[in-house]
């Protein structure tokens, strides 16, 4: 039986959005190719994209490297319409 799950062959972007009053993305510098079926663990630090003081949605999604769409599903709930998965809320302040 096929459970849906491979390894990924395509140099897909892993990117975090918030998502609110104006959209930032941040693309991870990450290889999923070299992430074999399971869990996959990222620890690095990000930059808050420069987007105004509010609230967000926290997203993540596999985009194609040429579309920079959300392409690929991923094996977690929180599926959104556009292919981003909802993650939780954030608070982003100005501490300027």
């Amino acid at each position: 039986m096929n459970s849906g799950v491979a390894p990924v062959y395509r140099p897909y972007v892993v990117a975090l959005q918030l998502h609110g009053q104006r959209d930032g993305t941040i693309e991870l510098p990450v290889d999923v190719r070299k992430w074999l079926p399971g869990d996959a663990l990222v620890e690095d630090a990000v930059s808050i994209p420069d987007v105004p003081a509010g609230e967000y949605r926290v997203r993540v999604a596999l985009l194609d490297p040429r579309s920079h769409r959300a392409a690929i599903a991923l094996g977690i709930g929180g599926r959104e319409a556009d292919g981003w998965y909802d993650l939780g809320a954030i608070s982003v302040r100005n501490t300027k």
